[in-house]
C-alpha cells in the first residue's frame, strides 16, 4: 500500500506543476495537459488524505500536534517566505510580482492566512483546507471544542473551506479505507463505470471526481514497490509555483519555442525543488519546511 500512495503522490504533485506553468495555450492537447489533466492531482490527493487518516493516523493521540507540524507550519512558512521575497524585490528593484494581491493588509489576511482566497503561494490552498478539515475532525470526533476558536476567524471573516470538494473527497477516502478490500474492489469499479456515462449526460461537473475515485480504487490494492518520496513531493507541492514565477521572466527572454518554454519551467522547478530537498536532508533543522518529512 505504501508504494501505491507514494507513486500516486508524485504523479499528482507533478500534475500540479503542469497547471502552474506560464503559457499561451487555449485549446488542443497542450491545453488539456496543462489545464484539465492537473485538476485530477488535487482531487486524488484529497482522497489520499482521507484514506491515510482512517487507515493509519486516526488512532494517534497526538494527531493534531502532528498536523500543526506537518501542515500549518509548512503552509505559513511557504507563504510568509514568498511575501518577504516579493516585498523585498518590490522595495529594492521596484518590480511587482503580485497579480491577485496588493501591497496592503490583504497581503497578510489573504496572502498569508488565506481567509477568502488562495494565498500568495496558490497551490498551498490545499494544505490550508486539509488543516481546517483536521481541525473539524478534532472538534467533531475527538470533542476538542476549544479548537473552535481556531476556525472562527475563517468562519466569520472568510471562507471556512475554500474548495468543499476537498472535504467531500476526504470523506470518500475514509469510506474507501473502511469498506474497500480485494473482494469487493471490482464491484466498486463496476459501479463507478456505470455512473460515469450517466454523469456525462446528467451531471458532467462531477465526472472528474468519479474518475479520480475510480483511479484511486483501481491502484490502491495493486502491489507496487516505490521508494519514499513524501519529503520531496511535499516540498514540490509547496514551492514549485514561486520557482516558476521567478524563473519565467528569465526563461521567456531566451526561449521562444512555446513548447520548450513550458517544458523548461517544469524541469527547472522539479530540479530546483530537489536541490532544496537535498539541503533539508543535509541540515535537519530545515526539515521544518516539509513538516519533518
Amino acid at each position: 500500500m505504501k508504494g501505491n500512495i507514494e507513486l500516486l503522490r508524485i504523479i499528482c504533485v507533478v500534475l500540479l506543476v503542469f497547471t502552474h506553468t506560464r503559457h499561451d495555450f487555449s485549446d488542443g492537447v497542450m491545453y488539456f495537459m496543462l489545464y484539465d489533466l492537473p485538476k485530477y492531482g488535487t482531487l486524488i490527493l484529497s482522497i489520499i488524505s482521507g484514506y491515510l487518516y482512517f487507515s493509519i493516523s486516526r488512532k494517534n493521540k497526538n494527531l493534531f500536534k502532528k498536523k500543526i507540524k506537518s501542515l500549518a507550519i509548512p503552509f505559513l512558512l511557504a507563504n510568509i517566505s514568498v511575501v518577504i521575497i516579493v516585498s523585498a524585490i518590490f522595495i529594492i528593484f521596484d518590480l511587482n510580482y503580485l497579480n491577485r494581491l496588493s501591497f496592503d493588509s490583504g497581503l497578510v489576511t489573504e496572502g498569508i492566512f488565506s481567509l477568502n482566497s488562495p494565498p500568495i503561494n496558490p497551490p498551498t490552498f490545499f494544505i490550508r483546507d486539509i488543516f481546517i478539515i483536521f481541525v473539524l475532525v478534532e472538534i467533531l470526533i475527538n470533542k476538542k471544542f476549544k479548537l473552535i476558536f481556531l476556525i472562527l476567524p475563517f468562519a466569520f471573516f472568510g471562507e471556512l473551506i475554500l474548495r468543499y470538494e476537498i472535504l467531500v473527497l476526504f470523506i470518500v477516502g475514509i469510506m474507501i479505507s473502511k469498506y474497500l478490500n480485494n473482494k469487493n474492489q471490482k464491484y466498486f469499479q463496476l459501479t463507478l463505470l456505470i455512473l460515469l456515462p450517466l454523469c456525462y449526460y446528467f451531471c458532467e461537473p462531477i465526472m472528474k471526481h468519479l474518475i479520480s475515485i475510480f483511479i484511486f480504487i483501481s491502484i490502491i490494492n495493486i502491489k507496487i514497490k516505490f521508494f519514499n518520496v513524501g519529503g520531496y513531493t511535499y516540498l514540490l507541492h509547496l514551492y514549485h509555483s514561486p520557482v516558476i514565477v521567478f524563473i519565467y521572466p528569465l526563461l521567456s527572454k531566451y526561449i521562444s519555442n512555446i513548447y520548450m518554454l513550458v517544458i523548461s519551467q517544469i524541469i527547472l522547478s522539479i530540479i530546483m525543488v530537489y536541490l532544496l530537498f537535498l539541503i533539508t536532508r543535509r541540515f535537519a533543522v530545515l526539515k521544518i519546511l516539509s513538516g519533518q518529512r
